[in-house]
């Protein structure tokens, strides 16, 4: 019974003798702490931090306490001198620094969602939600900088209309993780959009260079070459873009369009336009296999036809326009001109007919 006295004994003396070895300021700090008189313990802890340089805990303190402030600027300035003194604390300074970023960076995903749930993007509350997500990503990568919270600072920015400052960090991004399809990739479609075709190359190439079978890389440059007029480049593209996603009607579409749009050439010789008219056609065709509802198809589709003197083809696919789109007078001004050729001659007249009662300007 005696040793079981005196072991606690020695055990309570030597927290005594461990808590008295701090520096009183240092001491209250924590005593203030433990309280909860968060601002008195501020106040002290800076004051240990003034009068003791050289401790470490009490950096940590302070550092701690000004997270706890949500003050994340001083926080990481605290731990900082903590760890250049010593490395005592480095696992609670990791661990504080992972649950702050955790915390900030939710809130931003929290904000932004309950921003996306505003009816109208452009008010006051949607703008002000915004700003706070976007105030979330921010600390989250002032703690800790992390790919996808530079990236969603990027995006927040976009949707502020405030491109500058978007462009600065999914340049960053390029730099966090120079090895991912995925930085360059929205790096190259910023400029896509900004429609600065000689910017957003070279990007969208490194993000196809990196992962070669990216379907939204390969859908992205070829979308720059073609808007940039290095045409052969963007056919090759538009092809594996086709075999990557079979689905996708933009693809087929804008190979029809190249082509079609190639056959403006007054050097081009008949066999090539012929080449490309025929190429168009059975794009197009792919176009409406996906979707019957594509307008522009049907009349692209349809020129083509009548340039090639396929005029019962022509008529064919007019008539399934003139269903789908009976209200659209350009269709059946183009069904007239395919029922002229074929010698049909009262139909023609109707859809001229037609054509001129929609409002067609013949």
């Amino acid at each position: 019974m005696k040793k079981i006295v005196f072991s606690l004994f020695s055990i309570l003396l030597m927290s005594i003798l461990l808590t008295s070895c701090r520096p009183p300021e240092l001491e209250g700090a924590f005593v203030e702490y433990k309280q909860g008189r968060i601002d008195n313990a501020l106040n002290l802890a800076r004051e240990a931090t003034e009068k003791y340089p050289n401790n470490s805990e009490a950096w940590f303190l302070y550092g701690e306490i000004q997270g706890k402030k949500e003050n994340y600027k001083e926080m990481l300035r605290a731990f900082d001198q903590a760890l250049a003194i010593d490395k005592k604390f480095e696992p609670q300074i990791k661990q504080q620094k992972i649950f702050y970023f955790q915390e900030e960076f939710n809130k931003g995903v929290n904000n932004y969602n309950a921003y996306t749930k505003v009816e109208d993007r452009n008010s006051d509350k949607a703008k002000e939600l915004l700003q706070k997500a976007l105030q979330g990503f921010q600390n989250a990568n002032m703690i800790e900088e992390d790919y996808k919270a530079t990236s969603l600072i990027g995006f927040g920015h976009i949707l502020l209309g405030e491109k500058d400052e978007a462009l600065k960090y999914y340049k960053r991004c390029t730099e966090i993780k120079p090895d991912t399809a995925d930085a360059w990739l929205a790096l190259g479609n910023f400029y896509l959009v900004e429609q600065n075709y000689d910017e957003a190359i070279p990007p969208l190439e490194k993000a196809l260079e990196l992962d070669p079978n990216n379907s939204e890389a390969v859908s992205l440059l070829s979308q720059a070459y073609d808007l940039h007029g290095d045409k052969d480049k963007a056919i090759a593209l538009y092809v594996k873009a086709m075999k990557l996603d079979p689905k996708q009607k933009a693809f087929p579409f804008n190979l029809g369009l190249i082509y079609y749009k190639s056959t403006v050439n007054d050097s081009l010789d008949e066999a090539t336009k012929k080449e490309y008219l025929q190429k168009s056609r059975d794009y197009f065709a792919k176009v409406l296999e996906i979707d019957p509802e594509v307008k522009e198809a049907y009349k692209i589709k349809s020129s083509a036809e009548i340039q090639l003197l396929d005029f019962e083809s022509a008529k064919e696919t007019l008539l399934k326009a003139s269903e789908k789109f009976p209200e659209d007078g350009e269709i059946w001004y183009f069904l007239g001109v395919a029922y002229g050729r074929l010698g049909q001659a009262a139909e023609a007249k109707a859809a001229f007919a037609k054509a001129e009662e929609l409002g067609y300007k013949m």
